[in-house]
């Protein structure tokens, strides 16, 4: 993968200086982050070599860099929240609040260089929720994921057992072919899943019947898995796995994180021990790895503590 370029704009050279360091180490590789502190240095690097973005304090002269250079995507650090997207004469400059951590301003450039497909997502991460606990909340921590909760683009897959009628982030009019999302799976209808992907949605619902969601195997599961990893628009898939379902426990294999919702009473707890126990009879050790169990006792804290998991 082709390193990505990004330069920092702004006369203070602490500022920028500091700020290009700390984007440089978060990269890992991946983007290579240069600090100008006038037009004049930027445009003597610009003629040599190519910048993917450029991020800079004023936006009267990322402009006017703009109408030269407009094959170059551009972010403006404001100084306010919630600032729009800038658009004139067909030119977008993204914005991004400058008075944040360092982390935070990088995490939104990357998201804008994501979103555009400028590169591919390096973290993707493939996670299943699976409970033996019913009525913990386990849809809607993993709906959750999907709907803002968790940073970055995510998409949900239903394979519950039943499915509800809400068709909340199914793009109008798509609804019946979202619903067709796991037969185009088993079908290898590459065609089919590429288009709806296309859409960007949030939300995959369970099927109808739950019969056709048994018939998902391992084989099918890691098929699409690998399609989902040429995507460049989303940070990861996550799959509400209902308990009457999965043929096998091998599919938990297939993902890097198995969250396992479960709620502090004794009923609920001795589900989980059996849950365990089951793992270690079908010698699946290796899946304790992947388990992350949150409390769903915890409230707002269950989200805090899921987007810490997917951070490690």
């Amino acid at each position: 993968m082709n390193t990505l370029r990004i330069g920092i704009l702004d006369e203070e050279q602490g500022y920028v200086s500091r700020l290009a360091a700390y984007l440089n180490q978060m990269g890992k590789g991946s983007w290579k982050v240069s600090a100008f502190t006038g037009k004049e240095s930027l445009k003597g690097y610009m003629r040599d070599r190519k910048l993917d973005l450029l991020a800079g304090t004023d936006r009267d002269i990322l402009k006017k860099i703009q109408q030269q250079y407009p094959e170059v995507c551009y972010a403006w650090l404001a100084d306010e929240k919630g600032v729009r997207v800038q658009a004139e004469q067909g030119l977008k400059i993204y914005s991004v609040y400058r008075y944040q951590s360092a982390k935070a301003v990088g995490e939104s450039l990357r998201d804008i260089v994501e979103y555009l497909g400028l590169i591919r997502q390096t973290e993707k991460k493939y996670v299943a929720v699976y409970s033996p606990v019913g009525r913990c909340g386990k849809t809607v921590l993993a709906r959750g994921m999907a709907c803002g909760g968790i940073r970055g683009r995510w998409l949900y897959v239903g394979m519950e057992d039943y499915s509800s009628d809400d068709m909340d982030g199914v793009n109008e009019g798509e609804e019946n072919e979202a619903e067709d999302f796991l037969y185009y799976v088993k079908e290898r209808h590459k065609e089919a899943i590429e288009r709806i992907l296309s859409l960007m949605p949030a939300y995959i619902p369970s099927p109808f019947s739950p019969f056709d969601t048994r018939q998902i195997n391992t084989d099918d599961m890691e098929w699409f898995l690998n399609l989902f990893s040429e995507e460049t628009a989303y940070s990861g898939v996550v799959f509400d796995i209902g308990t009457g379902v999965m043929q096998s426990l091998d599919m938990l294999l297939l993902f890097d994180i198995i969250i396992v919702p479960y709620l502090p009473d004794k009923a609920s707890l001795g589900k989980r021990r059996q849950f365990e126990e089951l793992v270690k009879a079908y010698e699946l050790e290796e899946l304790f790895d992947k388990f992350k169990f949150i409390n769903m006792a915890d409230g707002e804290e269950s989200i805090q503590r899921l987007q810490r998991l997917l951070d490690e």
